[in-house]
């Protein structure tokens, strides 16, 4: 919850452009308001103790499965995982780490565009 703290540790937590670039935790770190410690924890929680697995095989809308290369909260391996049980799930995976929606924004909007705009394609794996 301190923001000096989590710009140190950036790079270490998040992955990928934060590894590369320090300077940029203050930049998007500017924008994030840490609410509470409850809901840190209650996030925490919910990342240890909740699982879609058993049920993600009944999807049946495509679906985008997005992942970062580097990000060390959610290996890429959860990633594949997901996009194996999901029917009809396309993966991409972006070369970035755990924040790529915020550091790569408009990579990630073009791939969400490009999702959408595909229409009833097979999707690939």
């Amino acid at each position: 919850m301190s923001a000096d703290y989590a710009r140190r540790v950036a790079g270490d937590i998040y992955g990928g452009d934060f590894r590369k670039n320090p300077g940029l935790a203050a930049e998007v770190f500017r924008h994030v308001r840490w609410q509470s410690r409850l809901g840190y924890y209650l996030q925490l929680a919910a990342a240890a103790g909740w699982t879609s697995i058993h049920w993600l095989h009944s999807l049946r809308q495509p679906t985008l499965v997005m992942a970062g290369a580097d990000d060390p909260i959610v290996p890429m391996a959860n990633a594949r995982l997901i996009c194996g049980l999901i029917p009809d799930a396309e993966l991409k995976v972006m070369d970035c780490g755990h924040l790529f929606l915020l550091t790569r924004a408009e990579e990630s909007a073009r791939a969400i565009e490009r999702f959408l705009d595909r229409g009833d394609e097979t999707c690939s794996r």
